[in-house]
């Protein structure tokens, strides 16, 4: 009985003590200040959406006259600044084309002495010459002698000179001298030639051309000192011509 009795008031004592800390756990939120929780959540209260400002759609048709006509206006612009920028940026096709055009008078003019003195032609060039291939003031037509003509007093037919074959021999013999003289300068290989043969040919057809140069041009005929210096720098030019004409080729080409 006693047994009995000891093991009620064990169980009371710890029915106490649970309820006691269920009762502490329960106040001890709300001792930091927090609110229980209830069991309906607070509704979000709905947040109303800004305004919308009202756009204008329709085309102004100014503006749009206005664009159209710069665009119009600037169209000549853009088309010479593309060219531009074609011709002067390397490596583009247009650098390309100039190159290789530039390179193409530069031995045509380094030909004209050759012209002149093996092929005994007037001219193709007026600079420092009394005449040249330009013009025929003896016809009644005057036209290029570079291209085909039809004179009718006295009855003429001339094909040109660019179809005369020994044009295209002359522009040869040019090409393959300044093509030595170019690989003596830059150093560059010409087929299976060492470069002491190189340069000892080189040698050769720089004397070979500074007598055609100076025959075909001579100097010493004018009688005004600037005259002379100027034809004297003129000569000098048209025989370094090509391999000037070359080495542009080769940097507006972007290979160097």
């Amino acid at each position: 009985m006693q047994r009995m009795s000891a093991l009620v008031e064990s169980s009371k004592v710890n029915l106490f003590l649970s309820t006691n800390h269920q009762q502490l756990a329960r106040s001890f939120p709300m001792a930091l200040g927090n609110k229980p929780h209830s069991g309906n959540p607070a509704q979000a209260v709905p947040t109303s959406s800004p305004a919308k400002v009202p756009t204008n759609n329709s085309p102004n048709f100014m503006e749009t006259l206005v664009t159209w006509a710069f665009k119009v206006l600037t169209f000549p612009l853009w088309i010479v600044t593309t060219i531009i920028s074609q011709l002067l940026t390397p490596g583009a096709a247009g650098a390309t084309f100039l190159g290789k055009l530039l390179f193409i008078f530069l031995v045509v003019l380094s030909s004209d002495s050759y012209w002149q003195v093996l092929f005994q032609n007037k001219p193709l060039f007026p600079w420092y010459e009394t005449t040249w291939t330009g013009y025929r003031y003896e016809t009644l037509w005057m036209g290029w002698d570079w291209l085909p003509s039809l004179s009718l007093f006295p009855p003429r037919i001339s094909l040109g000179l660019f179809a005369n074959i020994t044009f295209y021999l002359c522009l040869g013999i040019s090409f393959v001298i300044q093509m030595f003289e170019s690989a003596f300068v830059t150093g560059s290989k010409f087929g299976k030639l060492n470069p002491k043969m190189i340069g000892l040919i080189a040698i050769a057809f720089w004397g070979f051309d500074i007598i055609m140069t100076f025959a075909s041009r001579n100097p010493w005929r004018y009688e005004d000192p600037q005259q002379i210096l100027m034809c004297i720098l003129f000569n000098v030019f048209t025989i370094a011509c090509a391999e000037l004409g070359r080495w542009g080729e080769k940097v507006l080409a972007g290979k160097q």
